[in-house]
């Protein structure tokens, strides 16, 4: 019985093929205009190419400058180099909004022309026949997209301005023109490509930079090149290739601009910092010198140094103590004072100035990384906003919260100091034999070497700040600027060619199926 079935079926299935056979002319007109379809649009459609560039981001950079720092013992000024920035930071700051906007705003990617034909229409770059320039820059501040259609009859060239399907302006003049509209004066005049001979049909679309880089990071993908190395990839799909390039290109010029930007917005604060401390110091030094010069003359001292000799040896490891206690004193000190100053209300605070309190380190540099969100937000807004109030709020908080904390901390280094002074003013008082002049002495001389010693101190760090602006070496290092792959990701011949087929049969089969 299962045998006869299967013959039963096997029949049915020979029917329906030489019902469907017998049409074949129906598949065959289905194939030629489904496959003809298909060519015509491979033929019309501008392939789209694959753009790829590769750099490569050190965690910690092996610059000329880090070889230096291994031989200067005490210098530290990594936060300046960068040197402990992380790969998947520097990823999202390549992808973030204000590098995209800096490559849209030096591209000048708000601004799209294309040829006004409604068939096959064409894409300029850089190579549009006319221009439009706005007199003042306005894609700052402008939210709609505005367009513009420029077309020539004879001397004559006319041109409409229009906001989605709103015209707002219309005017008929000769090149180079100013046209007067409601959103500002835009020049209109012909480039290089321009042909006299030749009509004029040219669409512009005009939006502001913060639509245009919206567009743009969609485009544009940063990620790993791979998850055992440092290298960002990036890729744009793109039709014209120039463009694509110049792109990323721009972008890893960006990148490294906003790096150099950074490092010497730090740089150039520590510069105002150490040369203020500097100048007040060497005239604190001048100060003591000149009383060891008077107090010498007065008591007729001339080998003092051979006389407390005894006392400093025997001292040493007081005095250390002592310095080191008044060096922190000193510096919180002057930590202290730069951030009472109001003019110094958003001004970075230099770190590496000698503190070894491991909390106010730590205050301080959140307060720093505050102070430079707050100046990328500057970059990216204009006037006041509830986001920068907000910030404002947050950072004068901070502000307030470190300014107790090394007060906390100078209060307990003032008890430090006390402490150690009573123990140095015991000491002294069991050496026996001692003349009053010879304590008087060292006691001017060991402020002349704190002072001295702190002044030398921020000379090194003065020359240390000095080399890490001085240092040229882009933050990032490219492996391959901006390539293009030979064969288009779209559209692709064969794929389509074999869709089409599929469509035309299928089609075919469903209207027989359908009609007969």
């Amino acid at each position: 019985m299962s045998q006869q079935n299967q013959l039963n079926d096997i029949g049915k299935l020979k029917e329906i093929l030489v019902f469907y056979l017998r049409r074949w002319k129906i598949f065959l007109v289905s194939l030629i205009v489904c496959i003809s379809i298909a060519i015509l649009y491979i033929y019309i459609t501008k392939p789209v190419y694959l753009v790829t560039a590769n750099i490569l981001v050190e965690e910690k950079e092996s610059s000329p400058m880090n070889q230096m720092q291994s031989m200067m013992k005490g210098f530290s000024l990594t936060d300046v180099f960068g040197g402990n920035s992380s790969i998947h930071n520097e990823i999202e700051l390549i992808r973030s909004f204000s590098m995209f906007r800096r490559v849209v705003k030096s591209l000048n990617l708000n601004e799209k022309y294309s040829s006004g034909e409604w068939i096959f229409p064409i894409s300029y770059y850089k190579n549009s026949p006319v221009v439009i320039t706005p007199i003042n820059d306005i894609a700052d501040t402008l939210t709609a997209t505005l367009k513009f259609k420029i077309k020539s009859s004879g001397k004559n060239v006319k041109v409409k301005m229009s906001k989605g399907f709103k015209t707002l302006h219309e005017e008929t003049f000769s090149l180079p023109f100013i046209m007067q509209t409601s959103y500002g004066d835009f020049k209109i005049e012909t480039t290089q490509f321009y042909n006299p001979n030749k009509e004029i049909n040219v669409k512009v679309s005009f939006s502001g930079y913060d639509y245009a880089t919206e567009m743009l990071q969609k485009e544009v993908e940063v990620d790993f090149a791979t998850k055992k190395a440092n290298i960002i990839n990036m890729q744009l799909k793109e039709k014209n290739i120039k463009k694509g390039k110049d792109v990323l290109n721009e972008l890893i010029a960006s990148y490294n601009t906003s790096s150099k930007e950074r490092r010497n917005a730090l740089a150039g604060n520590m510069v105002l910092f150490l040369d203020e401390r500097i100048n007040l110091i060497s005239k604190e030094l001048v100060e003591i010198e000149k009383q060891i010069e008077s107090y010498k003359k007065e008591n007729s001292l001339t080998d003092i140094e051979a006389e407390a000799k005894i006392i400093l040896d025997k001292s040493t490891n007081f005095k250390e103590r002592l310095i080191e206690a008044e060096t922190q004193y000193t510096v919180i000190e002057l930590v202290e004072e730069f951030l009472l100053k109001p003019e110094n209300r958003f001004s970075l605070v230099p770190l590496n100035i000698g503190l070894n309190d491991r909390t106010v380190l730590e205050g301080l540099q959140k307060y720093n990384e505050a102070l430079l969100e707050r100046l990328r937000l500057l970059k990216t807004t204009q006037g006041n906003t509830p986001t920068l109030d907000i910030m404002n709020e947050q950072i004068d908080a901070m502000h307030d919260n470190m300014l107790a904390t090394i007060r906390s901390l100078k209060s307990g280094f003032s008890h430090a100091k006390e402490n150690l002074q009573e123990q140095g003013d015991y000491f002294m008082a069991r050496i026996k034999g001692m003349p009053t002049q010879e304590r008087e002495f060292i006691d001017i001389k060991r402020q002349q070497m704190i002072k001295q010693e702190l002044f030398v101190f921020l000379l090194q760090k003065k020359e240390e700040n000095a080399l890490s602006m001085a240092v040229t070496t882009p933050k990032a290092e490219i492996v391959d600027k901006a390539y293009t792959l030979q064969t288009p990701v779209s559209p692709r011949p064969m794929r389509l060619l074999a869709f089409a087929m599929s469509i035309a049969i299928i089609g075919a089969g469903c209207y027989i199926k359908v009609r007969y």
